[in-house]
């Protein structure tokens, strides 16, 4: 079996993701959607030869002693894929992420004219949240070309492993990749701070030392934009004050309400029409003086009541979903899906105005 085959495969299906396991045939996963591949199952040994085809020397050290491992591999003129290796049932297995090569533009991925205006700010931190395959890194990909081509600026990015390459254009970017280029978010992160930038993207906020030098960067003025695998604003509000012990949670508080610009949270719709692909539904909150003071009162459970005001052009996912079934853009059994508050939903399709479900919209 050869893997650069298997990848360029899974381009030209327009999958989001290769698997690859032993006792099946390749898969790929295609707008939400495993399809197989029309070929025999794979073998340990086609598993082990798969990886070797691809992984670094360093990867596979990797892979031998912590069982698994995640590195990138870039084929000219097709993509760049994110590879992560692991064990299942003793045996190896594969998932490649496709990285496409050309970034789209905000119009062309259909998000929101907000999105331009919270990656135009002059300093605080940025999160984008969702599950995995949500299209996060193609939202902030999306906001990083963005300051790439209209603004002059010093941009890092670090990454685990780099996903998304930008070329310099009006700004100079510098990727940064973990294992090869630095040890550790936090680490990197320290010595970005010395590195003249303007705006950090990290890839990943994992533990409370690297949310504490992102709060430190923005608060010295840079803008920092990165991820946590969280699916609301409330829940990403809960995971980043559970990181901390108790007696620093008073300090973070005053931390996020001075230094969070804003949290972007994202789900995956299927348009009306199955081939036209999928399109992402936004949730929003940007840091106005409603936000902060609840924030800085430690009230988080009242932020989605802000959120549904749409103010400074928030809005719950639930919002959003409803204008897209409105617009035609989604069915609306999508819409209900997807949902956070079906019957709120369902009650908006059939006519009802924002204020009248809006108790039910944030619950």
């Amino acid at each position: 079996m050869n893997m650069e085959r298997l990848l360029k495969a899974t381009v030209q299906f327009k999958a989001s993701d290769l698997h690859v396991q032993v006792g099946s045939p390749p898969i790929v996963r295609v707008d939400g959607t495993m399809v197989p591949f029309d070929s025999p199952p794979v073998s340990a040994e086609d598993v082990r030869t798969l990886v070797e085809q691809v992984a670094s020397q360093t990867a596979l050290a990797r892979l031998d002693e912590d069982l698994s491992c995640d590195f990138s591999h870039y084929i000219p003129e097709v993509a760049r894929f994110r590879i992560n290796v692991f064990h299942e049932q003793g045996n190896l297995c594969i998932v490649a992420r496709c990285i496409p090569l050309e970034i789209k533009q905000f119009d062309e991925l259909g998000l929101p004219d907000v999105l331009r205006e919270i990656a135009e700010e002059r300093r605080g931190l940025v999160l984008v949240t969702g599950t995995t395959g949500s299209g996060k890194s193609t939202t902030l990909a999306a906001m990083i070309d963005h300051l790439n081509r209209t603004r002059r600026l010093r941009i890092v990015t670090i990454e685990d492993p780099v996903e998304f390459v930008h070329d310099s254009q009006k700004s100079l970017v510098a990727h940064r990749e973990i294992g090869r280029d630095t040890p550790s978010f936090a680490e990197s992160l320290k010595r970005a701070l010395r590195q003249d930038p303007d705006v950090i993207l990290v890839g990943e906020l994992r533990d409370a030392e690297t949310m504490r030098i992102a709060l430190q960067a923005a608060d010295t003025g840079h803008l920092v934009f990165s991820t946590v695998h969280t699916t609301n604003t409330s829940f990403t509000m809960q995971r980043i004050v559970s990181m901390f012990p108790a007696d620093e949670r008073d300090l973070l508080m005053v931390q996020l309400a001075t230094n969070l610009a804003a949290i972007v949270s994202q789900r995956l719709a299927s348009r009306k029409e199955p081939a036209q692909g999928r399109l992402p539904v936004l949730e929003v909150m940007r840091n106005t003086a409603v936000v902060r003071k609840e924030i800085l009162d430690g009230q988080i459970t009242n932020l989605p009541q802000v959120i549904a005001s749409r103010d400074a052009g928030m809005q719950l996912f639930d919002q959003h979903l409803t204008a897209l079934y409105r617009s035609g853009d989604i069915r609306g059994t999508e819409a209900l899906r997807l949902a956070t508050n079906p019957e709120a939903v369902a009650l908006m399709m059939r006519g009802m105005s924002s204020k009248d479900v809006a108790a039910g919209l944030v619950t």
